[in-house]
């Protein structure tokens, strides 16, 4: 095994890890991120050793992760905290395969836009979590049968704002119909 401490260039220097400074930009967006490599005390040559790669690749998506308006490893890490979750059962809740948190937490893998969101929901939505936590597997949630509602004249009030007038109570009452065969709201606001 060769010794990643001597220089692969010169044979003859040791390498010194450092950190540099790098600009970066992405879609319009720049920012300075630091940048993980070698150099060797003989020649000056400067080399990136794998295990840096893999730091500078990993500051990279985080940083694209922001941009995109998505989480970072850090904050799925603490979402997924909050949740009471492993990795493994985050997976199983959310889908992604059986490793996918954990490339998502180190910022290996940029989850999906639709990953992000529906983690989103089950943070903000305490219903959805549970909904989810307790559908078991894919297969079973799509073969569920739809819960029937015998649907009625209904009446509720909401709090609504307006541009034109400070808030106020509207009556909204609606009614589940039938047209044609075809089930339909209708809504009316009153008030």
């Amino acid at each position: 095994m060769k010794n990643t401490s001597v220089c692969s260039i010169c044979e003859e220097g040791e390498l010194h890890a450092h950190v540099g400074c790098n600009p970066v930009e992405y879609k319009n967006t720049h920012k300075e991120l630091p940048m993980h490599y070698s150099e060797c005390d003989c020649c000056g040559s400067e080399i990136t050793l794998p295990e840096q790669s893999r730091t500078n690749k990993r500051l990279m998506i985080a940083f694209k992760k922001e941009v995109d308006g998505l989480l970072t490893g850090s904050q799925l890490k603490d979402l997924r905290n909050t949740l009471g979750l492993t990795q493994a059962e985050a997976a199983r809740i959310f889908g992604g395969g059986p490793v996918a948190f954990s490339k998502y937490e180190a910022d290996d893998v940029t989850q999906s836009e639709a990953m992000d969101k529906l983690l989103r929901v089950a943070h903000d939505v305490p219903a959805a979590f549970e909904y989810l936590n307790h559908t078991h597997t894919y297969k079973e949630a799509r073969i569920r049968p739809v819960p029937i509602h015998d649907w009625s004249w209904t009446s509720f009030t909401q709090s609504v704002v307006s541009s034109e007038r400070s808030r106020q109570n509207v009556t909204v009452i609606s009614s589940n119909m039938l047209k044609g065969g075809q089930g339909y709201t209708h809504l009316q606001a009153v008030g």
